[in-house]
């Protein structure tokens, strides 16, 4: 992975941290502060050969999963957690409680450069 991509990784999972403190002051512990449901959306896919990570939109949470790995990055196990099962080309696979999701990258055609 470059520098860049592991500061981006770092970055994301100090904001979840920290909206996790936030948001979990005066909460039981036993509730998660990330969102585990919610519309989906695979935001970007990159990484070079076997060193992929793929960002997904979990309702309103930026989620961050690393090939190989099924729990997102900063994420503590959960039975409503969405685990990564796998990579493949352009496509993301997900599941949770036995509910299986593929999220795919749309291509953006004539998009600006």
């Amino acid at each position: 992975m470059s520098v860049r991509e592991l500061m981006r990784l770092d970055t994301a999972l100090a904001l979840r941290q920290l909206r996790g403190g936030l948001q979990g002051a005066g909460k039981p512990d036993n509730i998660p502060p990330v969102s585990h449901s919610g519309k989906l959306k695979l935001l970007a896919l990159y990484g070079v050969g076997k060193r992929l990570v793929a960002e997904v939109m979990v309702g309103g949470e930026r989620h961050v999963y690393l090939r190989d790995r099924a729990l997102p990055v900063g994420v503590k196990p959960h039975p409503s957690t969405y685990l990564l099962r796998g990579i493949s080309g352009s496509c993301v696979q997900l599941e949770r409680e036995g509910e299986a999701h593929t999220l795919c990258l749309q291509p953006t055609l004539g998009a600006a450069q």
